[in-house]
């Protein structure tokens, strides 16, 4: 066991293991904290930066989560139109 040449050791009583890796700096996330921002830049991804703002927006306005405004935009997507018979604005024929 490596000990520190400065620390003077109490007679009788083991030295304490010495700590391994880093030293905690305080500012680590929670895993529902990391899970919100990966979710959060997937979304972003996925739908744009101006539409991922209109979402955050919508569901501030309504106090709902992010996810539960895209359902509610799904569903009224599905519901409203038949997309089978008018098929994708981006669509090339």
């Amino acid at each position: 066991m490596k000990t520190d040449a400065l620390t003077a050791e109490l007679p009788g009583l083991p030295c304490p293991p010495a700590k391994r890796g880093r030293k905690p700096t305080g500012n680590a996330l929670t895993n529902a904290e990391r899970q919100a921002r990966f979710r959060a830049k997937r979304q972003q991804i996925d739908t744009g930066e101006r539409m991922a703002a209109t979402i955050r927006k919508l569901a501030a306005d309504f106090d709902l989560t992010t996810d539960e405004v895209t359902r509610h935009l799904l569903r009224f997507a599905l519901c409203n139109r038949n997309w089978a018979q008018t098929g994708f604005p981006t669509m090339k024929d």
